[in-house]
Protein backbone atom coordinates (compact mmCIF):
# COMPACT_ATOMS: atom_id res chain seq x y z
CA UNK A 1 0.00 0.00 0.00
CA UNK A 2 1.57 3.35 -1.03
CA UNK A 3 2.30 5.81 1.79
CA UNK A 4 -0.16 8.63 2.38
CA UNK A 5 0.65 11.83 0.56
CA UNK A 6 2.20 14.60 2.62
CA UNK A 7 -0.15 17.57 3.05
CA UNK A 8 1.27 20.97 2.12
CA UNK A 9 -0.11 24.47 2.65
CA UNK A 10 1.22 27.08 0.23
CA UNK A 11 1.31 30.68 1.47
CA UNK A 12 2.54 33.92 -0.03
CA UNK A 13 1.55 37.55 -0.65
CA UNK A 14 -0.90 37.40 -3.50
CA UNK A 15 -2.69 35.06 -5.85
CA UNK A 16 -0.16 35.34 -8.69
CA UNK A 17 2.80 34.28 -6.55
CA UNK A 18 1.00 31.39 -4.84
CA UNK A 19 -0.92 29.96 -7.79
CA UNK A 20 1.36 30.70 -10.74
CA UNK A 21 4.85 30.42 -9.24
CA UNK A 22 4.66 28.25 -6.12
CA UNK A 23 1.86 25.82 -6.99
CA UNK A 24 2.80 24.27 -10.40
CA UNK A 25 5.86 22.27 -9.27
CA UNK A 26 3.93 20.97 -6.24
CA UNK A 27 1.08 19.74 -8.44
CA UNK A 28 3.59 17.72 -10.45
CA UNK A 29 4.83 15.79 -7.40
CA UNK A 30 2.63 12.70 -6.83
CA UNK A 31 3.82 12.31 -3.23
CA UNK A 32 2.51 15.70 -2.13
CA UNK A 33 -1.06 16.89 -1.59
CA UNK A 34 -1.90 20.60 -1.57
CA UNK A 35 -4.07 21.04 1.52
CA UNK A 36 -4.81 24.69 0.83
CA UNK A 37 -3.56 28.13 -0.13
CA UNK A 38 -3.16 31.38 1.76
CA UNK A 39 -2.63 34.68 0.00
CA UNK A 40 -3.14 36.99 3.00
CA UNK A 41 -1.86 37.03 6.57
CA UNK A 42 -5.32 36.51 8.11
CA UNK A 43 -6.03 33.53 5.86
CA UNK A 44 -2.65 32.00 6.70
CA UNK A 45 -3.32 32.16 10.42
CA UNK A 46 -6.79 30.65 10.15
CA UNK A 47 -5.71 28.01 7.59
CA UNK A 48 -2.90 26.78 9.83
CA UNK A 49 -5.26 26.42 12.76
CA UNK A 50 -7.93 24.65 10.72
CA UNK A 51 -6.01 22.37 8.34
CA UNK A 52 -2.88 21.70 10.43
CA UNK A 53 -0.72 20.81 7.40
CA UNK A 54 2.31 18.60 7.76
CA UNK A 55 4.39 21.11 5.78
CA UNK A 56 3.95 24.85 5.34
CA UNK A 57 5.77 26.49 2.44
CA UNK A 58 5.59 30.21 3.12
CA UNK A 59 6.95 33.35 1.49
CA UNK A 60 7.69 35.62 4.45
CA UNK A 61 6.34 38.74 2.72
CA UNK A 62 2.84 37.51 3.56
CA UNK A 63 3.53 38.47 7.18
CA UNK A 64 3.46 42.02 8.59
CA UNK A 65 7.00 41.32 9.85
CA UNK A 66 9.51 38.65 10.79
CA UNK A 67 8.48 38.50 14.45
CA UNK A 68 4.78 37.73 13.83
CA UNK A 69 5.75 34.97 11.38
CA UNK A 70 8.21 33.43 13.84
CA UNK A 71 5.49 33.42 16.47
CA UNK A 72 2.96 31.76 14.18
CA UNK A 73 5.46 29.15 12.98
CA UNK A 74 6.23 28.18 16.56
CA UNK A 75 2.60 27.06 17.02
CA UNK A 76 3.11 24.31 14.43
CA UNK A 77 4.89 22.19 17.01
CA UNK A 78 1.44 21.49 18.49
CA UNK A 79 0.82 19.02 15.63
CA UNK A 80 4.49 18.34 14.69
CA UNK A 81 4.22 20.43 11.54
CA UNK A 82 7.29 21.78 9.76
CA UNK A 83 7.89 24.80 7.54
CA UNK A 84 9.97 25.81 4.55
CA UNK A 85 10.48 29.57 4.58
CA UNK A 86 11.30 31.86 1.63
CA UNK A 87 12.67 35.24 2.64
CA UNK A 88 12.70 38.38 0.49
CA UNK A 89 15.99 40.23 0.33
CA UNK A 90 14.72 42.78 2.87
CA UNK A 91 14.49 40.03 5.50
CA UNK A 92 17.72 38.22 4.63
CA UNK A 93 19.21 39.21 8.02
CA UNK A 94 16.56 37.07 9.72
CA UNK A 95 17.78 33.86 8.08
CA UNK A 96 19.47 32.78 11.29
CA UNK A 97 16.43 33.52 13.43
CA UNK A 98 14.23 31.32 11.26
CA UNK A 99 16.86 28.58 11.00
CA UNK A 100 17.09 28.47 14.79
CA UNK A 101 13.37 27.87 15.22
CA UNK A 102 14.14 24.37 16.40
CA UNK A 103 11.94 21.50 15.31
CA UNK A 104 9.74 23.63 13.05
CA UNK A 105 11.70 25.27 10.23
CA UNK A 106 13.27 22.69 7.94
CA UNK A 107 14.74 25.07 5.39
CA UNK A 108 15.24 28.79 4.77
CA UNK A 109 15.74 30.24 1.29
CA UNK A 110 16.48 33.82 0.29
CA UNK A 111 15.03 35.21 -2.92
CA UNK A 112 15.53 34.57 -5.76
CA UNK A 113 14.77 30.85 -5.50
CA UNK A 114 14.31 27.96 -7.89
CA UNK A 115 10.67 27.03 -7.26
CA UNK A 116 11.18 23.60 -8.82
CA UNK A 117 13.46 22.62 -5.92
CA UNK A 118 10.92 23.35 -3.18
CA UNK A 119 8.62 20.30 -3.58
CA UNK A 120 11.53 17.92 -2.96
CA UNK A 121 12.54 19.96 0.09
CA UNK A 122 8.96 19.88 1.38
CA UNK A 123 8.79 16.13 0.79
CA UNK A 124 12.01 15.56 2.71
CA UNK A 125 10.84 17.79 5.56
CA UNK A 126 7.46 16.07 5.80
CA UNK A 127 8.97 12.59 5.63
CA UNK A 128 11.45 13.43 8.38
CA UNK A 129 8.68 14.81 10.58
CA UNK A 130 6.64 11.65 10.07
CA UNK A 131 9.62 9.52 11.01
CA UNK A 132 10.07 11.48 14.24
CA UNK A 133 6.39 11.04 15.11
CA UNK A 134 6.67 7.32 14.45
CA UNK A 135 9.74 7.13 16.69
CA UNK A 136 7.94 8.91 19.51
CA UNK A 137 4.95 6.60 19.11
CA UNK A 138 7.21 3.54 19.24
CA UNK A 139 9.18 4.92 22.22
CA UNK A 140 6.74 6.67 24.59
CA UNK A 141 9.60 7.63 26.92
CA UNK A 142 10.65 10.23 24.34
CA UNK A 143 8.37 13.22 24.63
CA UNK A 144 7.84 15.90 22.04
CA UNK A 145 9.66 19.21 22.69
CA UNK A 146 7.72 22.10 24.11
CA UNK A 147 6.70 25.01 21.90
CA UNK A 148 9.63 27.25 21.06
CA UNK A 149 9.52 30.89 22.04
CA UNK A 150 12.15 32.98 20.24
CA UNK A 151 14.36 35.09 22.49
CA UNK A 152 13.85 38.84 22.27
CA UNK A 153 10.92 38.71 19.87
CA UNK A 154 8.40 41.19 20.70
CA UNK A 155 -9.03 44.68 -5.99
CA UNK A 156 -8.84 44.02 -9.38
CA UNK A 157 -11.00 41.23 -10.96
CA UNK A 158 -10.03 40.02 -14.42
CA UNK A 159 -12.16 37.82 -16.65
CA UNK A 160 -15.44 36.20 -15.62
CA UNK A 161 -15.43 33.60 -12.86
CA UNK A 162 -18.10 31.03 -13.69
CA UNK A 163 -18.36 29.28 -10.34
CA UNK A 164 -20.45 26.13 -9.94
CA UNK A 165 -21.30 25.34 -6.30
CA UNK A 166 -22.53 21.82 -5.69
CA UNK A 167 -22.83 18.92 -3.30
CA UNK A 168 -24.13 15.38 -3.54
CA UNK A 169 -24.98 15.44 0.17
CA UNK A 170 -28.24 17.04 1.26
CA UNK A 171 -27.92 19.62 4.02
CA UNK A 172 -24.26 20.40 3.36
CA UNK A 173 -25.01 24.10 2.91
CA UNK A 174 -24.12 24.48 -0.77
CA UNK A 175 -26.92 27.00 -1.30
CA UNK A 176 -25.81 28.96 1.75
CA UNK A 177 -22.25 29.14 0.44
CA UNK A 178 -23.32 30.10 -3.09
CA UNK A 179 -25.79 32.77 -1.98
CA UNK A 180 -23.52 34.39 0.58
CA UNK A 181 -20.51 34.30 -1.73
CA UNK A 182 -22.60 36.13 -4.32
CA UNK A 183 -23.98 38.59 -1.76
CA UNK A 184 -20.53 39.34 -0.32
CA UNK A 185 -19.15 40.06 -3.78
CA UNK A 186 -22.05 42.16 -5.00
CA UNK A 187 -23.45 43.96 -1.95
CA UNK A 188 -20.34 44.36 0.19
CA UNK A 189 -17.49 44.46 -2.33
CA UNK A 190 -19.39 45.98 -5.28
CA UNK A 191 -18.23 43.30 -7.71
CA UNK A 192 -20.81 42.84 -10.45
CA UNK A 193 -22.26 39.39 -9.79
CA UNK A 194 -25.05 37.17 -11.15
CA UNK A 195 -26.42 34.35 -8.99
CA UNK A 196 -28.26 31.39 -10.54
CA UNK A 197 -30.47 29.56 -8.04
CA UNK A 198 -31.10 26.27 -9.84
CA UNK A 199 -32.69 23.96 -7.28
CA UNK A 200 -36.32 22.86 -7.15
CA UNK A 201 -37.59 25.03 -5.60
CA UNK A 202 -34.84 27.65 -5.99
CA UNK A 203 -33.51 28.35 -2.48
CA UNK A 204 -32.67 32.01 -3.14
CA UNK A 205 -36.35 32.78 -3.55
CA UNK A 206 -37.06 32.19 0.13
CA UNK A 207 -33.75 33.47 1.48
CA UNK A 208 -33.84 36.82 -0.37
CA UNK A 209 -37.62 37.51 -0.24
CA UNK A 210 -37.94 37.14 -4.03
CA UNK A 211 -40.98 36.47 -6.14
CA UNK A 212 -40.98 33.15 -7.99
CA UNK A 213 -42.09 35.01 -11.10
CA UNK A 214 -40.29 36.14 -13.21
CA UNK A 215 -37.96 33.16 -13.51
CA UNK A 216 -36.03 31.32 -16.21
CA UNK A 217 -39.23 30.07 -17.82
CA UNK A 218 -39.04 33.42 -19.61
CA UNK A 219 -35.94 32.19 -21.48
CA UNK A 220 -37.18 28.68 -22.26
CA UNK A 221 -40.36 30.09 -23.83
CA UNK A 222 -38.56 32.70 -25.94
CA UNK A 223 -34.79 32.03 -26.03
CA UNK A 224 -32.42 34.97 -26.20
CA UNK A 225 -30.67 37.64 -24.16
CA UNK A 226 -33.77 39.87 -23.75
CA UNK A 227 -35.65 37.03 -22.04
CA UNK A 228 -32.80 36.42 -19.62
CA UNK A 229 -32.64 40.11 -18.78
CA UNK A 230 -36.38 40.23 -18.14
CA UNK A 231 -36.09 37.37 -15.63
CA UNK A 232 -33.42 38.99 -13.45
CA UNK A 233 -34.39 40.10 -9.95
CA UNK A 234 -32.16 42.37 -7.89
CA UNK A 235 -31.21 42.44 -4.21
CA UNK A 236 -28.86 45.21 -3.05
CA UNK A 237 -26.77 45.19 -6.21
CA UNK A 238 -26.88 41.41 -6.68
CA UNK A 239 -28.56 40.10 -9.84
CA UNK A 240 -30.43 36.81 -9.34
CA UNK A 241 -32.01 34.34 -11.77
CA UNK A 242 -34.37 31.69 -10.40
CA UNK A 243 -35.07 28.30 -11.91
CA UNK A 244 -38.77 27.56 -12.57
CA UNK A 245 -40.58 26.86 -9.29
CA UNK A 246 -43.23 24.84 -11.09
CA UNK A 247 -42.17 21.18 -11.29
CA UNK A 248 -43.57 20.65 -14.80
CA UNK A 249 -41.79 23.71 -16.18
CA UNK A 250 -38.58 22.62 -14.44
CA UNK A 251 -38.71 19.13 -15.98
CA UNK A 252 -39.71 20.54 -19.36
CA UNK A 253 -36.62 22.74 -19.42
CA UNK A 254 -34.41 19.72 -18.70
CA UNK A 255 -36.11 17.74 -21.49
CA UNK A 256 -35.44 20.50 -24.00
CA UNK A 257 -31.79 20.48 -22.93
CA UNK A 258 -30.88 16.97 -24.09
CA UNK A 259 -29.20 18.75 -26.99
CA UNK A 260 -26.85 21.24 -25.34
CA UNK A 261 -26.60 23.24 -28.57
CA UNK A 262 -30.36 23.77 -28.79
CA UNK A 263 -31.44 27.41 -28.63
CA UNK A 264 -33.64 26.77 -25.59
CA UNK A 265 -31.24 24.51 -23.66
CA UNK A 266 -30.02 25.28 -20.16
CA UNK A 267 -26.49 25.67 -21.51
CA UNK A 268 -27.71 28.21 -24.10
CA UNK A 269 -29.38 30.11 -21.25
CA UNK A 270 -26.00 30.49 -19.55
CA UNK A 271 -24.44 31.68 -22.78
CA UNK A 272 -27.19 34.24 -23.20
CA UNK A 273 -26.67 35.46 -19.63
CA UNK A 274 -22.94 35.94 -20.24
CA UNK A 275 -23.06 39.47 -21.61
CA UNK A 276 -19.51 40.51 -20.66
CA UNK A 277 -20.56 42.74 -17.77
CA UNK A 278 -20.27 40.25 -14.89
CA UNK A 279 -17.08 39.55 -12.95
CA UNK A 280 -18.70 36.56 -11.23
CA UNK A 281 -21.46 34.18 -12.31
CA UNK A 282 -22.26 31.86 -9.39
CA UNK A 283 -24.40 28.77 -9.99
CA UNK A 284 -26.13 27.04 -7.07
CA UNK A 285 -26.62 23.53 -8.46
CA UNK A 286 -29.32 21.02 -7.44
CA UNK A 287 -28.59 17.61 -5.92
CA UNK A 288 -30.03 15.59 -8.79
CA UNK A 289 -27.76 14.68 -11.71
CA UNK A 290 -30.01 16.11 -14.39
CA UNK A 291 -29.33 18.68 -17.08
CA UNK A 292 -29.76 21.30 -14.36
CA UNK A 293 -26.49 20.03 -12.87
CA UNK A 294 -24.74 18.87 -16.03
CA UNK A 295 -25.01 22.03 -18.15
CA UNK A 296 -23.68 24.39 -15.44
CA UNK A 297 -20.64 22.14 -15.03
CA UNK A 298 -19.90 22.44 -18.75
CA UNK A 299 -20.31 26.21 -18.51
CA UNK A 300 -18.21 26.65 -15.34
CA UNK A 301 -14.51 27.38 -15.14
CA UNK A 302 -14.34 26.89 -11.36
CA UNK A 303 -16.10 24.43 -9.06
CA UNK A 304 -16.69 24.62 -5.30
CA UNK A 305 -17.64 21.27 -3.76
CA UNK A 306 -19.33 21.86 -0.39
CA UNK A 307 -19.23 19.19 2.28
CA UNK A 308 -19.52 18.77 6.03
CA UNK A 309 -16.51 17.11 7.72
CA UNK A 310 -18.36 13.79 8.11
CA UNK A 311 -17.79 10.33 6.68
CA UNK A 312 -21.10 10.48 4.77
CA UNK A 313 -20.10 13.74 3.09
CA UNK A 314 -16.64 12.34 2.37
CA UNK A 315 -18.26 9.57 0.32
CA UNK A 316 -20.49 12.19 -1.34
CA UNK A 317 -17.41 14.21 -2.38
CA UNK A 318 -15.79 11.07 -3.76
CA UNK A 319 -18.94 10.49 -5.82
CA UNK A 320 -18.87 14.11 -7.03
CA UNK A 321 -15.27 13.82 -8.20
CA UNK A 322 -15.95 10.51 -9.96
CA UNK A 323 -19.02 12.07 -11.57
CA UNK A 324 -16.98 15.00 -12.84
CA UNK A 325 -14.34 12.61 -14.12
CA UNK A 326 -17.06 10.89 -16.15
CA UNK A 327 -17.60 14.19 -17.95
CA UNK A 328 -14.24 13.68 -19.63
CA UNK A 329 -12.09 15.87 -17.38
CA UNK A 330 -13.54 18.99 -18.97
CA UNK A 331 -12.26 21.02 -16.03
CA UNK A 332 -8.64 20.65 -14.89
CA UNK A 333 -8.05 19.57 -11.32
CA UNK A 334 -6.63 23.01 -10.58
CA UNK A 335 -10.15 24.42 -11.03
CA UNK A 336 -11.70 22.31 -8.25
CA UNK A 337 -11.87 23.32 -4.60
CA UNK A 338 -13.45 22.05 -1.42
CA UNK A 339 -15.37 24.05 1.16
CA UNK A 340 -15.76 22.26 4.48
CA UNK A 341 -18.91 23.64 6.06
CA UNK A 342 -20.40 23.35 9.56
CA UNK A 343 -17.08 22.30 11.08
CA UNK A 344 -16.63 22.12 14.84
CA UNK A 345 -14.44 20.53 17.47
CA UNK A 346 -16.89 17.63 17.52
CA UNK A 347 -16.65 16.99 13.77
CA UNK A 348 -15.98 13.38 12.82
CA UNK A 349 -13.06 14.39 10.57
CA UNK A 350 -10.52 17.18 10.80
CA UNK A 351 -9.86 19.04 7.52
CA UNK A 352 -6.50 17.32 7.18
CA UNK A 353 -7.97 13.90 7.84
CA UNK A 354 -10.75 14.61 5.32
CA UNK A 355 -8.15 15.28 2.62
CA UNK A 356 -6.09 12.25 3.61
CA UNK A 357 -9.09 9.95 3.40
CA UNK A 358 -10.13 11.40 0.06
CA UNK A 359 -6.62 11.20 -1.36
CA UNK A 360 -6.30 7.64 -0.13
CA UNK A 361 -9.45 6.69 -2.05
CA UNK A 362 -8.78 8.59 -5.29
CA UNK A 363 -5.06 9.27 -5.29
CA UNK A 364 -5.60 13.03 -5.09
CA UNK A 365 -7.84 15.60 -3.42
CA UNK A 366 -8.82 19.18 -4.28
CA UNK A 367 -7.40 21.81 -1.92
CA UNK A 368 -9.64 23.33 0.73
CA UNK A 369 -10.65 26.88 -0.19
CA UNK A 370 -12.23 27.51 3.22
CA UNK A 371 -13.35 25.86 6.44
CA UNK A 372 -16.59 27.39 7.75
CA UNK A 373 -17.32 26.80 11.40
CA UNK A 374 -20.77 25.79 12.58
CA UNK A 375 -22.79 28.78 13.74
CA UNK A 376 -26.53 28.65 14.67
CA UNK A 377 -26.74 32.32 13.66
CA UNK A 378 -26.63 31.21 10.02
CA UNK A 379 -29.92 29.32 10.17
CA UNK A 380 -31.53 32.02 12.31
CA UNK A 381 -30.59 34.69 9.76
CA UNK A 382 -31.99 32.62 6.88
CA UNK A 383 -35.27 32.11 8.74
CA UNK A 384 -35.44 35.88 9.18
CA UNK A 385 -34.58 36.35 5.50
CA UNK A 386 -31.39 38.23 6.28
CA UNK A 387 -28.15 37.38 4.47
CA UNK A 388 -26.30 35.22 7.05
CA UNK A 389 -22.96 36.74 6.06
CA UNK A 390 -24.21 39.90 7.82
CA UNK A 391 -24.88 38.06 11.07
CA UNK A 392 -22.20 35.38 11.28
CA UNK A 393 -18.53 36.33 11.43
CA UNK A 394 -17.66 32.64 11.05
CA UNK A 395 -19.48 32.49 7.72
CA UNK A 396 -18.10 35.89 6.65
CA UNK A 397 -14.55 34.73 7.38
CA UNK A 398 -15.04 31.56 5.34
CA UNK A 399 -16.58 33.41 2.42
CA UNK A 400 -13.67 35.87 2.40
CA UNK A 401 -11.25 32.94 2.29
CA UNK A 402 -13.05 31.63 -0.79
CA UNK A 403 -12.88 35.06 -2.43
CA UNK A 404 -9.18 35.37 -1.62
CA UNK A 405 -8.57 32.00 -3.28
CA UNK A 406 -10.68 32.42 -6.41
CA UNK A 407 -10.19 36.12 -7.19
CA UNK A 408 -6.62 37.24 -7.89
CA UNK A 409 -5.86 40.72 -6.64
CA UNK A 410 -8.68 40.91 -4.10
CA UNK A 411 -6.64 39.82 -1.07
CA UNK A 412 -6.62 43.30 0.46
CA UNK A 413 -10.29 43.91 -0.25
CA UNK A 414 -11.37 40.92 1.83
CA UNK A 415 -9.29 41.86 4.88
CA UNK A 416 -11.90 43.52 7.06
CA UNK A 417 -10.88 45.64 10.04
CA UNK A 418 -12.41 44.18 13.24
CA UNK A 419 -14.59 47.21 13.89
CA UNK A 420 -16.11 46.89 10.42
CA UNK A 421 -16.83 43.16 10.39
CA UNK A 422 -20.48 42.49 9.87
CA UNK A 423 -21.11 46.02 8.67
CA UNK A 424 -22.71 46.22 5.28
CA UNK A 425 -21.10 49.53 4.50
CA UNK A 426 -17.50 48.38 4.58
CA UNK A 427 -15.38 48.55 1.47
CA UNK A 428 -17.55 50.24 -1.09
CA UNK A 429 -15.59 49.74 -4.31
CA UNK A 430 -16.78 50.93 -7.70
CA UNK A 431 -18.49 48.26 -9.77
CA UNK A 432 -16.10 46.87 -12.30
CA UNK A 433 -15.52 44.13 -14.83
CA UNK A 434 -12.15 43.93 -16.49
CA UNK A 435 -10.77 41.64 -19.14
Amino acid sequence: MPPEKISVLLAGPGHELVFYQMQPPFLANPQLMIAGHATTWDVLQSSLEQSKPEVLVVHASISPGADPLLKVLSTMQAWNGVAVVILPGTLANYQGAFSNLGGVVSGVFVMPVNWAELPERALTAGSTARAKIAQVSANPQFSAPSAFSPQGMTPIVTGTKRIAVLSHAGGSGASTVAENLAYELAARLSVRTLLFSLGLPPAAGAHFRLRYIPNLTEFFERPGKPAVQSAIQKVEGLDILLAPENSLEYLKAATHSTDMKAANSIYSMFMSAEDGSYAAMIMDLPLAESEWMLHPLFFANLVLIVARPTMADLFAVRHTLNFMNSLGNRLPRESLYLVLNQASENSALTPRRFLEELSGELGWAPPIAAVIEYDPQIQMAQDQRVAPVLRSEKLARGVRQVIGTLFPGMERAVQMPPESQGSKSLLRLPKFKLG
